[in-house]
């Protein structure tokens, strides 16, 4: 079993949260492997202070994804290999180490192309709930709801008017939920399509 620490600025705990929660669902099929195989990675979230208190005892070996835009996680990609980057999501990896974070808020004039990709990414992972449920007769409906209603955290689009005319308050607060929309839509990219490969399974 591989461990997975993923390391978080306080305020971007909650994504660290859902990879963990996304890496600990029983969501592979019989035939396909969703994200990574099921009990095959342990996932730990730790505040970057615990990382800080803990990094000398770490070992070279031990996989760490940081999370977030702050002063240790921008030093910590700058010689990293950029895997995805786009509608300013961006994550890569150097070794065992990975870094996932947002480098800049959408603009209103990509907003609609970024939530259609944002969607179908959310929609991937219902959908192989909802299939594997089906398969599985022991489950209840609850499971299933409880395990759909754990993804739905892009949600729908916002009211992206431009910004010209907006208050500075408004224009503060739909940034912050914009940028909350891609940190969610770069963690199911990063568990679906990369998790794997970084971890070398």
């Amino acid at each position: 079993m591989k461990k997975l620490i993923i390391v978080c600025e306080e305020k971007y705990r909650v994504y660290g949260d859902y990879l963990a929660q996304l890496i600990s669902l029983e969501d592979d099929m019989e035939e396909e492997i969703v994200g990574v195989k099921d009990g095959e990675v342990a996932a730990q979230v730790w505040l970057e202070k615990d990382y800080k208190a803990n990094a000398a005892q770490l070992s070279s070996n031990q996989y760490i994804l940081f999370i977030g835009h702050d002063k240790l996680i921008k030093e910590k990609s700058s010689h990293m290999k950029v895997i995805f980057s786009q509608y300013g999501m961006a994550y890569g990896w150097l070794g065992k180490q990975a870094v996932l974070c947002v480098d800049k808020v959408v603009s209103a004039k990509e907003y609609n192309d970024f939530i259609t990709f944002a969607l179908s990414y959310q929609d991937n992972l219902e959908k192989l709930i909802e299939e594997k449920t089906i398969k599985q007769k022991n489950i209840g409906t609850g499971a299933k709801a409880a395990g759909v209603g754990a993804l739905a955290v892009v949600g729908g689009a916002l009211a992206v008017a431009p910004l010209a005319g907006v208050d500075i308050f408004k224009k503060l607060t739909l940034n912050k939920k914009i940028e909350e929309q891609q940190y969610s839509c770069a963690v199911m990219k990063f568990y679906l399509d990369s998790l794997e490969e970084f971890l070398g399974l």
